[in-house]
């Protein structure tokens, strides 16, 4: 019994003895395998900002009066973090009376930081009150000034006028249109003296 207890110490012996024979086929085998040197990604990046939404909405509001009210399908950032761009966007605009001006587009943009709406790509804007339909491929509404811009062809639709120019501004606080460059103006409903 005490010859077993004794040699026991012989197993670690051989294992240091023999150390030089079993080390290199033993280390060969548990390197790992393949090239595990890390490369760094340059697409992203802690400060990225880049972001899909859906169902996007916007409140705007100027001395506790509720300004305009936009709404988007779907929005996401691009290379400007401060830049959503929309798609099926719907907004509304609020006059000093509260009345509603309903502007639809298929495509937009949204700038957080000057709060500029662009709507681009079949733009038709509805002014309820005075029941009007302004169409137009390009519209900017600044939302600190209250101030639609549409720099390219307008069509202004009444129900006894269309009108059609090359460009229009709109003063939301004092409720006037200007229309610029080659305006064409058809009135129904005058009589003849």
């Amino acid at each position: 019994m005490k010859f077993h207890r004794n040699t026991i110490w012989l197993i670690p012996l051989s294992i240091i003895v023999t150390f030089p024979l079993w080390s290199i086929p033993v280390g060969n085998f548990l390197t790992p395998r393949g090239n595990f040197t890390a490369t760094p990604t340059t697409d992203q990046t802690p400060d990225s900002h880049n972001f899909n939404m859906n169902t996007v909405k916007i409140l705007q509001n100027q001395q506790g009066k509720k300004t305009a009210f936009i709404r988007a399908g779907k929005a996401h950032t691009g290379e400007d973090p401060n830049l959503l761009i929309l798609e099926s966007v719907s907004a509304d605009l609020f006059d000093e009376a509260g009345n509603i001006t309903n502007i639809i587009a298929k495509t937009g943009k949204y700038s957080t930081t000057t709060k500029i709406l662009t709507l681009i790509d079949d733009v038709i804007v509805h002014k309820t009150v005075d029941k009007q339909f302004l169409y137009s491929d390009l519209l900017i509404y600044d939302s600190e000034q209250r101030i639609v811009n549409s720099p390219g062809k307008t069509r202004l639709q009444g129900e006894d006028v269309e009108i059609n120019g090359g460009s229009l501004n709109y003063d939301i606080k004092s409720g006037t249109y200007v229309i610029d460059n080659r305006v064409h103006c058809i009135i129904n409903g005058f009589l003849k003296p």
